[in-house]
């Protein structure tokens, strides 16, 4: 469902949201513009967003634990 495919992009989010580095950093090793960098973090905590919203209906509460 995510509009972000590049395996470039995808890695540097990764080396930013659990690796912990910093954007300039990330910025630098993926050679990625930090404009583009930014849209790309809004577009991923939009779905992050959008994902927690939707969970509630895919969830089984009676068999979570079964």
């Amino acid at each position: 469902i995510s509009s972000i495919h590049s395996d470039r992009v995808i890695l540097a989010m990764k080396d930013y949201l659990v690796g912990g580095h910093s954007r300039k950093e990330v910025c630098e090793k993926y050679q990625m513009n930090n404009g583009y960098f930014s849209t790309t973090l809004g577009r991923l905590i939009r779905l992050n967003a959008l994902a927690a919203r939707l969970a509630p209906y895919y969830t089984d509460e009676s068999s979570a634990f079964d």
